[in-house]
């Protein structure tokens, strides 16, 4: 009976962290472009505006996000609002 139910513990615990893990990494990585419009701001005021269609990538362990908008690398961080217009 004991050792039944370590395998069936085990096996909840290895079932859930994978689950977990794989929700993470669904949040981070997206695989379909969409059109955004993207509003960056500073002290309340509006400071940099975009609209672009492509994949919006979230920066690990900060506040920022990056796209790729043509040849071009756009890095945003602090205060900002993304709305998808599909």
């Amino acid at each position: 009976m004991k050792k039944s139910l370590f395998i069936f513990g085990s096996l909840f615990f290895l079932t859930s962290c994978t689950q977990r893990g794989c929700q993470s990494w669904q949040r981070t990585t997206q695989f379909s472009a969409r059109t955004y419009s993207i509003t960056v701001y500073s002290g309340g005021d509006a400071v940099f505006t975009d609209t672009f269609h492509g994949i919006i990538n979230g920066e690990e362990h900060t506040d920022g996000i990056y796209y790729f908008k043509g040849d071009t690398l756009v890095e945003v961080s602090g205060d900002y609002i993304i709305k998808s217009e599909n």
